[in-house]
């Protein structure tokens, strides 16, 4: 995995005001007290000039933003230094369709093939009062000041790199207003701010598959996919496939180190099996799903309970930090696993079994979440799903090994480490 995209939601001050009801009542109860982030695939990643097909029956939005591109590895740096790692400026288009709650992840709405356009970079010196101006047919339909944003640049980065590592070429998109510009097939949308190059795209109603040159696949990951896990935390079975995303800063690998933060209550493991895509995947049925399967691995999704917020759930902050995915290397191959559906997951915490359970309790099996996904993405070679955990979980502290495992599949071991060893680790 290379470059992420990072993109925040309720940065600006017209979003904040038009949620600020709901934010007092359930599920949310309380405002958002941190950035509220999510991550735009590589699926969505597009360039200046390229046509790009909008969903049919749907309505899509666009969203005109400003994108800092980050320009040397960037771990808990300072809001005063972090103007240092910034390389430059581009202009953004951060699409959507309608977004009706923060609760859970909005991946059907913001994961869209194309839905993240992006232009040329280059360095700017003052964006504390920058206009974004969208045009649709060469007609301006909004203008907006990066004054009226709640965090700046700089504020973003600090707040990002507190628990991830940046690296050079990742980048933030610095949030919208709350309307949104809606866009029709034979549209040319345009998005302008002085001293940036624009970014113009055409869109279409004609469906296409248009991979990125790059080689960076997208992790995505299963919330409460096993009914007894969703009870272990006091949470119905969903209905609807959970599905968020991992950014590469999480991973490592076998016989690593993971951190766990100073001062916490709670973090716990996640034996998981992951799903390796073989070859692109568009509009899949489930009944031809696994032969778009390369093979499996393991890995083991931590999570830390005490920072999460019930809104946009799970939020960065407890699934997407540093080191806390580790991921088996070793790909088996799909035909060496006869029954995905029908395999043992355990954990074992200092040589002791903690969690077993077995994937046929999963709430959405693995041909399901490959028609599911590709019924409005395109998944490429080498993306992964990590298709969620059974009950069994437990607090893990510095000094604990912890062995993941899955039936015919693999082994993985890592061991964790409070912040002072790691950083001690990194001189």
């Amino acid at each position: 995995m290379k470059r992420s995209v990072f993109a925040v939601a309720l940065n600006h001050s017209s979003q904040t005001e038009k949620w600020n009801d709901a934010f007092h009542q359930p599920p949310y109860k309380t405002p958002p007290k941190t950035p509220v982030w999510f991550i735009k695939p590589r699926n969505t990643q597009r360039q200046s000039g390229d046509t790009i097909a909008l969903p049919a029956n749907q309505q899509t939005y666009s969203g005109g933003t400003l994108a800092v591109v980050i320009g040397a590895t960037a771990r808990k740096v300072s809001v005063a230094d972090a103007p240092r790692y910034i390389a430059g400026y581009a202009l953004a288009n951060e699409l959507s369709l309608a977004e009706e709650s923060f609760y859970r992840p909005a991946i059907k709405a913001k994961c869209r093939d194309g839905f993240c356009p992006i232009g040329e970079a280059v360095p700017l010196a003052d964006v504390s009062a920058l206009d974004i101006v969208t045009e649709v047919n060469g007609v301006v339909k909004q203008s907006w000041s990066t004054a009226d944003l709640h965090r700046n640049a700089a504020e973003l980065i600090a707040a990002l790199s507190d628990f991830a590592m940046l690296q050079a070429s990742d980048v933030i998109l610095l949030g919208t207003p709350q309307e949104r510009i809606p866009v029709s097939a034979g549209d040319t949308v345009t998005i302008k701010a002085q001293g940036l190059p624009p970014l113009s795209n055409l869109f279409t109603d004609r469906e296409s598959v248009q991979l990125q040159p790059d080689n960076h696949p997208t992790l995505f990951a299963l919330g409460l996919n096993y009914a007894d896990h969703a009870a272990e935390l006091e949470f119905k079975a969903p209905e609807e496939p959970l599905i968020f995303i991992k950014a590469a800063n999480t991973l490592t690998g076998d016989n690593s180190v993971s951190v766990r933060p100073d001062h916490l209550e709670y973090m716990h493991y996640e034996a998981e099996l992951v799903v390796v895509i073989g070859k692109t995947a568009r509009g899949v049925k489930r009944a031809e799903a696994l032969d778009y399967v390369a093979g499996y691995t393991v890995c083991n999704d931590y999570a830390v309970r005490d920072y999460l917020e019930n809104y946009y759930r799970p939020n960065l902050r407890v699934k997407s930090r540093d080191t806390l995915t580790p991921l088996l290397p070793r790909v088996t191959p799909r035909e060496a696993v006869p029954d995905v559906q029908n395999l043992q997951l355990k954990t074992f915490v200092n040589g002791e079994l903690t969690q077993s359970g077995t994937t046929r309790d999963m709430v959405f099996d693995v041909a399901f979440l490959i028609e599911y996904l590709s019924e409005f993405m395109t998944l490429q070679p080498g993306d992964m799903i990590a298709t969620g955990t059974p009950k069994g979980l437990a607090d893990v502290k510095p000094g604990d090994e912890v062995v993941v495992e899955v039936e015919g599949v693999g082994r993985l071991t890592n061991r964790i480490v409070s912040e002072q060893q790691f950083e001690e680790s990194l001189k």
